[in-house]
């Protein structure tokens, strides 16, 4: 029986909805109490929120998910004499960073520390391997070998939310995403994606394992990074500490698979903040999978929540009615072309709501069909305009840099969503008010009547 993990033990955020599941083959959706994720808030109103996915099974993930909590809620004296629950404490965005960061370099080293004996061990019988003769005890060798490979595969890539002073920071690692909606100046919801994916999709990751000394054009093809995906991970130390044993990436000058983060934020939460997502890669590849593309991804999932928004009565109900109404939409793809989805994802979705429904805190119930609008057309915007939105999106405010990453090729920018927010509809006939000033114009006209030398074709 597994150990109830003590994140669940803490204080949970009423606005927040979670749901996860492993995917199914065929047969009934598979729902799970035993979340990846926390969603906690303390007395002085720090929001910590947690997506973890796992590699290789829940051991590893179920260890980085809680070790995390507790290095950003009780971090070490010794760094800083202050913890988040303490109160009447106020925080620079630096010392956030901070805090952020060390906790991912904490948990990275826990995890190695955690699994030392059987790293030894494994030495130790490779050892032996080179020795022995007899059969059978190379036999079993081997298969101690093979069990202790499958714990140190082990990993979790990771997304983190935290809300402090009203200001948002987002870390990650592998390509679990956060997206934030909000709304425009004319009430158009708009997704943007604050995280990085680190894959070999990402032209930074390439660039970063070209200067390794690996041939990136290989990678691109092969698409894995010894027995993984993405380019950054925690834990997995057999693709780690022991690269060297994967000929693809055997070159590297130095570990290719990193656990540092990228670090966004301040964010300022204003009211045109709507609600929060932080998603496993399992859920937006099955949709990219069943539309076939990738580009519109993001606008795709925000378009479910806000209908889920709409249907359902209870909000803690949401992020369960998206991941089902996600996965019948994928094994219907599957099966109609004859598909066979891979076995055993564990698939996440935390949603945290701003203003997008009224809050949890609130006397007045949750509308049983909140107002949206879809509007079918998809307007496309100039890379200058997604670059406005970007900047006004991680701007805080301040002159501090909002993102430790100076590079970011990889952000999915939603340009335009469809999604209109209830009670403030947005007008698309309403006549532009004139913002040219013809009056030189006109002007320059009487003038030349009055001296008599106006143009025959001017009346």
């Amino acid at each position: 029986m597994i150990a109830r993990p003590w994140t669940d033990d803490l204080s949970k955020c009423r606005n927040t909805c979670v749901a996860s599941y492993f995917s199914r083959l065929g047969g009934s959706l598979n729902n799970t109490d035993d979340y990846l994720c926390f969603y906690c808030q303390t007395e002085d109103n720090f929001c910590l929120y947690g997506v973890f996915e796992p590699h290789n099974g829940l051991e590893a993930a179920r260890f980085i998910m809680q070790r995390m909590a507790a290095e950003i809620l009780f971090p070490p004296p010794s760094a800083d004499q202050h913890n988040l629950m303490a109160t009447t404490i106020i925080y620079s965005d630096e010392e956030i960073r901070d805090r952020l960061r060390n906790a991912f370099v904490s948990v990275e080293k826990a995890y190695i520390e955690n699994y030392d004996g059987m790293i030894a061990e494994r030495t130790s019988l490779q050892y032996q391997l080179q020795t022995l003769n007899e059969a059978q005890n190379r036999d079993t060798i081997l298969a101690r070998l093979k069990e202790i490979d499958q714990h140190l595969s082990g990993g979790a890539t990771v997304v983190i939310a935290l809300v402090h002073n009203n200001k948002l920071f987002v870390a990650n690692v592998g390509e679990t995403r956060a997206l934030l909606c909000r709304t425009d100046d004319n009430s158009v919801l708009r997704v943007v994606q604050l995280t990085v994916d680190h894959s070999l999709n990402n032209e930074d990751e390439l660039l970063r394992l070209s200067q390794l000394g690996l041939d990136v054009n290989k990678l691109r093809n092969a698409q894995y990074l010894g027995n993984q995906t993405g380019t950054r991970c925690l834990g997995n130390y057999l693709v780690k500490g022991l690269y060297k044993a994967f000929p693809n990436i055997s070159a590297a000058a130095s570990e290719p698979v990193v656990a540092a983060p990228e670090i966004h934020g301040p964010i300022t939460l204003d009211e045109s903040c709507r609600f929060l997502v932080l998603v496993s890669a399992g859920v937006f590849k099955r949709i990219q999978e069943t539309k076939g593309s990738s580009e519109q991804t993001n606008k795709e999932l925000a378009q479910i929540i806000v209908e889920n928004f709409r249907k359902q009565t209870d909000f803690r109900r949401v992020s369960q009615s998206v991941l089902e109404e996600i996965e019948e939409e994928f094994v219907s793809y599957c099966v109609k072309n004859s598909l066979t989805p891979k076995s055993n994802t564990h698939v996440s979705l935390l949603i945290r709501n701003f203003n997008f429904l009224p809050p949890a805190e609130d006397t007045n119930p949750i509308p049983k069909n909140p107002s949206v609008r879809f509007n079918p057309i998809v307007q496309s915007k100039s890379n200058t305009l997604l670059n406005e939105i970007d900047s006004e999106v991680y701007s805080s405010g301040t002159n501090e840099g909002t993102n430790d990453s100076m590079a970011d090729t990889n952000r999915s920018m939603e340009s335009s969503s469809d999604i209109y927010p209830s009670g403030r509809l947005y007008e698309k006939d309403k006549k532009i008010k004139g913002y040219v000033d013809f009056s030189c114009y006109y002007e320059n006209v009487a003038k030349a009547r009055r001296n008599g030398n106006l143009p025959d074709f001017i009346k």
